[in-house]
């Protein structure tokens, strides 16, 4: 009895050893990549397999004839197509030349070698799993030539089209998450939002000289990363002057080791090369999407960038604020004697902000001012001094903006409201009366001592006010603050240039009497001038003095630079005054504006208001379905009875 030939010329365990070979490629370039000479020797012996099954399919396909060649050209076809894939992934990894290392060129090739290589791999397994191991345990070439009646040539052809048809259904869904994500097309449904770039953010990118290198250091599939990379995706397409790039830290053990990361979440932003390279981190602590939501990390993201950015664009510069004279920032320094009459203020949220505008911050006392202010202070701060300065301090502040300072001054109603020698050079001072306002007012405890937290939306469009003057919804409250008032300049050369940067509502006044009534006769009501800014004539090429003068030092105070207050629509917060206040004495006007924040804002009622959703709630809510179901119940016995009325003869 004649032996039966095999179904096919090539035995079932070819294709198991390419799938290794694919295997091991895998392994060496995506597991092992952290260990260059053993990812070179699994890839190589990988790609070696590969090679010598297609080599070996290769001689099947030329050596046999009738419809066991056609089975094994479509092998071959389908093994050639693997081969094609990866080399179209060599050219996206370090081998490949530098022209195809940009977002398009890899992103493109990156889709190339994936559909290919689905499209080549999954009609071998589907022609496999179709013929079996029966009768293919080894080569059989001469078999070729008897008889090929095993071999069920269509079936094989069938299954390899579905394979085909299965392996394009995935390739379209690979496109098509590709190009979503290129697009950067999201919906976003949920109430949770990661903070855009802010304007401030932009203008800082826009103002580098060298491009800015954003490195996020993640895990593959984090969701918590998606977020971040579709903030910095955004803020490069906008500015063109940042490179960013994901990385993971296993993989890129390297790189991560370069910039000293150690855990997953950290963005390294970097600015130059080589020896002049300079680079800080921000660390993202929160991994998991669901307890991101739960926190503030990436609902205030841009202030953080926005803080990295100024350390990176430039070098830390010194702030120096003036102790020993009672002021807000030195409360321990007030007398006993006074310590009733100011209020005690802290200024830890001032402090931190200025540090994260890249600002140290030191103490400037008496006995370092009485000799001059020091020649490496960018600003000097102010801050509602209870205790009067000696003429020599004044003296000393006034030599300093002389030579080109930059000062800001708060005083407070109850503190000392005197400007010193100051007062000429700046044409201001500042009238201690207190100021009331009976129509725009922030209640707190429901007496007219509240008349005293004034509210103003008066703004003008100066750099030390940018942030304000463009919110429609911004606004500031006055506690306890005075006014200022012009007074003619001292200088007999050309007089500076002064502008008056916020002023108070008009319904606002000052109460002589301290009855927190507004008296017609002898106090009137209009805009009183609150903040000022005042900038020194130029002396050839050297820049002029700058000065802000405002009259409420609350306005510096934690209670308002951190926290956000509602009245009515209007939110009311002094940070991004401080913020422009600062960038504009230090001559980093081009990087104000508004830093972006996704914060929960603490949504406050009256006692009033309590009351009324309270019964709207218990009462409202109850009455509502009663109404809806007698209405309903009446509509529907109003329908029976019609019908009884048609069907009556």
């Amino acid at each position: 009895m004649a032996m039966r030939p095999m179904r096919t010329a090539s035995p079932w365990w070819l294709s198991l050893v390419f799938g290794v070979g694919l295997l091991w490629v895998f392994l060496g370039e995506r597991l092992l990549n952290t260990m260059p000479s053993v990812r070179v020797a699994m890839t190589g012996m990988g790609l070696a397999l590969v090679f010598a099954v297609t080599a070996g399919r290769a001689w099947t396909t030329t050596s046999t004839k009738g419809a066991r060649r056609r089975v094994e050209r479509a092998l071959l076809l389908c093994h050639v197509g693997t081969i094609l894939a990866l080399v179209l992934y060599a050219l996206t990894t370090s081998w490949g030349p530098d022209s195809l290392h940009t977002p398009k060129a890899e992103g493109a090739l990156t889709v190339l070698w994936g559909v290919l290589l689905v499209a080549s791999t999954i009609p071998v397994l589907m022609i496999e799993l179709s013929l079996g191991a029966a009768l293919r345990t080894g080569f059989d070439i001469e078999s070729s030539q008897v008889d090929d009646s095993g071999v069920e040539y269509y079936r094989v052809r069938d299954l390899g089209w579905a394979g085909l048809s299965i392996a394009f259904a995935m390739a379209f869904l690979m496109v098509t998450c590709r190009v979503a994500k290129d697009r950067n097309i999201q919906a976003d449904v949920s109430y949770f939002k990661t903070s855009a770039a802010g304007e401030s953010t932009q203008n800082i990118v826009h103002a580098s000289a060298d491009p800015i290198r954003v490195m996020m250091f993640f895990p593959p599939g984090n969701e918590v990363k998606e977020h971040i990379l579709s903030y910095f995706e955004a803020l490069a397409s906008d500015s063109g002057k940042l490179e960013v790039t994901v990385h993971d830290r296993l993989s890129d053990a390297e790189l991560a080791g370069k910039y000293k990361v150690t855990k997953d979440g950290v963005i390294v932003l970097a600015r130059g090369k080589d020896d002049k390279e300079k680079y800080f981190t921000i660390e993202v602590t929160e991994l998991d999407i669901e307890k991101a939501r739960k926190g503030s990390k990436l609902r205030t993201f841009d202030k953080d960038v926005n803080s990295t950015l100024m350390k990176l664009v430039r070098d830390k510069r010194k702030a120096y604020m003036m102790t020993g004279h009672g002021e807000m920032n030195d409360p321990e320094s007030i007398p006993p004697e006074l310590k009733g009459r100011a209020p005690e203020r802290r200024t830890s949220k001032l402090k931190q902000r200025l540090s994260e505008l890249n600002y140290e911050i030191k103490d400037l006392g008496l006995i370092d001012l009485a000799k001059d202010v020091p020649e490496d202070a960018t600003i000097v701060l102010l801050l509602a001094p209870t205790v009067p300065l000696q003429a020599a301090e004044w003296a000393a502040l006034d030599r300093y903006l002389e030579r080109g300072g930059r000062l800001l001054v708060a005083l407070d109603p109850k503190a000392d409201p005197n400007l010193g020698v100051l007062e000429g050079r700046l044409g201001l001072k500042m009238n201690p009366g207190d100021l009331t306002d009976d129509v725009a007012f922030l209640p707190q405890r429901g007496t007219q001592a509240d008349r005293r937290f004034a509210i103003t939306t008066q703004f003008s469009a100066h750099a030390s006010t940018t942030t304000l003057s463009r919110a429609v919804d911004k606004g500031l409250v006055l506690i306890d603050a005075g006014a200022l008032e012009d007074v003619p300049f001292a200088s007999k050369d050309k007089a500076p240039t002064k502008t008056i940067t916020l002023r108070s509502m008009e319904s606002s006044y000052l109460d002589l009497n301290n009855n927190y009534a507004f008296d017609e006769g002898t106090e009137k009501k209009q805009r009183w001038n609150i903040g000022a800014a005042v900038e020194g004539p130029k002396a050839g090429d050297k820049e002029g003095f700058r000065a802000l003068v405002y009259s409420d030092a609350d306005l510096f105070a934690d209670a308002l630079v951190q926290n956000a207050m509602r009245q009515a629509s209007v939110v009311m917060v002094s940070g991004p005054l401080l913020d422009d206040s600062v960038r504009w004495l230090g001559g980093e006007e081009q990087f104000a504006g508004e830093i972006v924040s996704e914060e929960d804002k603490p949504i406050e009622h009256t006692k009033s208001q309590d009351a009324v959703w309270f019964t709207l709630m218990i009462v409202g809510a109850p009455a509502l379905v009663f109404t809806l179901g007698f209405l309903g119940t009446v509509y529907a016995k109003r329908r029976r009875t019609t019908k009884k009325t048609e069907v009556k003869p």
